[in-house]
């Protein structure tokens, strides 16, 4: 099993943050989309769910942090490492910072 929890300061508006977290989003789809069965945003789009065969993540702005939360149950340890690898190189790409 391979789980992640992190949330950041993302230094943007709520509303930059948004677009900026769609903008992770279809990269992560790009990258990822044999994986990435089903998308479901909330109605204020501040957050959102990706779902696929073995993995659940969820992330989420407000208006001072990211946050990210996933679990790889079925992905197991060296591909879900590796799904949460490029998932944090994606959001830290698109929110322009280095995340642990």
């Amino acid at each position: 099993m391979s789980l992640i929890n992190l949330s950041v300061k993302h230094g943007k508006t709520l509303e930059e943050a948004r677009t900026r977290l769609e903008l992770a989003v279809n990269e992560v789809r790009t990258r990822f989309g044999a994986l990435v069965q089903r998308v479901d945003w909330a109605a204020d789009r501040n957050t959102v769910t990706l779902a696929g065969t073995g993995f659940l993540v969820e992330i989420r702005v407000d208006a001072q942090d990211l946050h990210l939360t996933g679990d790889f149950p079925i992905l197991g340890a060296i591909f879900g490492n590796t799904f949460a690898s490029g998932l944090k190189q994606i959001i830290g790409k698109t929110f322009q910072k280095s995340l642990p």
